[in-house]
């Protein structure tokens, strides 16, 4: 029984994940030049710096111990640490995905990014987006946090997206929680971001 409620949470969790790394190819192979040609083999401008870009920076995440949550055996990438909760059927998702670096500020690649991952993800709805930061070793990383209506199957949920698109350490990084629809804690949610740690990136503001 408890495995059949979080169903709806780890088929989005297993869809959210894919449409993040979607989101690293769209953000940067589906734009174009300002004059709209559309560019889609090429994954950086031609007005990009000549120098050869770094290595994508290794990523790791500590996580705080939170009540009711055990790490998944079975995440849906291995560049995903997945926490799940069968009493509140609810899921958190710390990811990476490697990004080439796309010549566009981090703040613009960020906003590209949710948008690609949001249309992947099919039947959702945004309702919120504001700034915020992830914690890492570097300091407060900005980021952007977005809030969704979602569907699965005939369950419906609320998602929290915490995303970074960083060109210098080309990683898209992410805090993703899924629960059932008026499940979802904020003051947990809060608690959390607040306790992980993003290990290895070195951008902080956009």
């Amino acid at each position: 029984m408890l495995r059949t409620t979080l169903r709806p949470a780890r088929v989005l969790a297993v869809a959210a994940s894919g449409a993040l790394a979607v989101a690293t190819l769209a953000g940067c192979s589906g734009g174009g030049d300002e004059d709209g040609t559309a560019s889609p083999t090429t994954t950086a401008p031609a007005t990009a710096p000549a120098t050869a870009a770094a290595e994508p920076a290794t990523v790791t995440w500590d996580h705080p111990e939170t009540d009711g949550y055990v790490l998944s055996e079975e995440p849906p990438t291995d560049t995903v640490v997945q926490l799940e909760n069968t009493d509140l059927a609810c899921i958190y998702q710390l990811t990476h995905e490697v990004i080439p670096d796309a010549g566009i500020d981090d703040s613009t690649y960020t906003d590209t990014a949710i948008e690609n991952a949001t249309s992947a993800l099919g039947e959702v709805a945004e309702t919120g987006r504001d700034d915020s930061a992830i914690p890492s070793d570097a300091g407060a990383l900005a980021a952007r946090e977005v809030t969704l209506s979602a569907r699965s199957g005939s369950q419906e949920l609320d998602v929290k997206m915490l995303l970074r698109a960083s060109s210098a350490d080309q990683v898209l990084v992410g805090i993703v929680h899924i629960c059932p629809t008026g499940t979802l804690d904020e003051a947990a949610w809060d608690a959390f971001v607040a306790g992980t740690t993003l290990h290895g990136t070195t951008a902080t503001t956009f």
